[in-house]
């Protein structure tokens, strides 16, 4: 069974809340978007790459740094209070139905 996006960002936000605990780390709004961008930094650079000699850069390896963005943008998300759900339905999704009639009618001109 899958858990829907509020479940997820409760367990994540749970995750971070016991790790800054535990790793006695304060943070502030400052530290989320500098996670944040140290976490996209990592993707970035190819950490999860294989290396010239064809070693390491695995598949799971790449899912971990993906992971770690989307877990850390779930906890900017929590802390500056956002409801992506929404702020998506407002920017993207209201998009979709002039979208796929645009490529209904391109699809149907060139033939």
């Amino acid at each position: 069974m899958s858990a829907t996006f509020k479940e997820l960002s409760d367990r994540i936000g749970q995750v971070g809340e016991l790790y800054a605990r535990v790793h006695n780390i304060p943070r502030s709004a400052d530290w989320y978007l500098l996670k944040l961008t140290e976490e996209l930094g990592e993707l970035t650079a190819g950490r999860a790459k294989p290396n010239a000699d064809g070693s390491g850069g695995t598949r799971e390896a790449l899912e971990n740094e993906a992971a770690d963005l989307f877990g850390q943008f779930v906890l900017y998300l929590r802390a500056n209070d956002i409801d992506i759900e929404a702020a998506i339905e407002r920017k993207w999704l209201r998009h979709l139905d002039q979208y796929v009639e645009r490529d209904l009618t391109t699809a149907t001109d060139s033939v």
